[in-house]
C-alpha cells in the first residue's frame, strides 16, 4: 500500500493511494542478471598504465562504483569522489564500455564548439 499526498490549487490537499500487488523476484530478475553480467564483464577487465609487459596489468580497484547504477549506494575506495547521480551513473558505465572498444568518451559539453580558438581545430578533425 502505497499512499502519496500533495499540495493542490488553492492550499488543498490531494491523497492517492495505491495498491500493489506484484511478485518482487520477478520484477528483479532482470536487474540481477544484468549485475551479474556486468559483474562478469568488469573482472575481465585488466590495465596497464605503461603497456610494456603482462605484469603490469592488473584489476580495477573496486567493479563496486560502476554497479552502482542498478544498485541503492555506491562503494568507492577511501578518498574516491561518490556519484549518486543517476545519469551520471550510467554515463560513467557507458563511457567505460565505449573506451574499452577504443571510442572517445562522450560529455555533451561541446566545449570544443563553444570556445572560438578550439572551434576551428575542432571542425578540421570533424571534416
Amino acid at each position: 500500500m502505497d499512499e502519496y499526498t500533495f499540495s493542490i490549487f488553492m492550499g488543498g490537499q490531494q491523497t492517492v493511494v495505491m495498491h500493489n500487488t506484484c511478485e518482487d523476484s520477478l520484477l528483479a530478475t532482470p536487474l540481477i542478471i544484468d549485475l551479474v553480467v556486468l559483474t562478469e564483464l568488469m573482472e575481465r577487465i585488466t590495465l596497464s598504465t605503461d603497456g610494456s609487459s603482462a605484469e603490469s596489468y592488473e584489476h580495477m580497484d573496486t567493479v563496486l562504483s560502476i554497479l552502482s547504477y542498478l544498485l541503492k549506494a555506491p562503494a568507492v575506495p577511501e578518498g574516491t569522489p561518490v556519484i549518486n547521480a543517476l545519469n551520471r551513473q550510467k554515463q560513467a558505465i557507458e563511457n567505460l564500455l565505449r573506451g574499452l572498444v577504443g571510442l572517445p568518451s562522450e560529455n555533451n559539453l561541446l566545449l570544443e564548439c563553444r570556445v572560438p580558438g578550439m572551434r576551428a581545430s575542432h571542425q578540421g578533425v570533424a571534416q
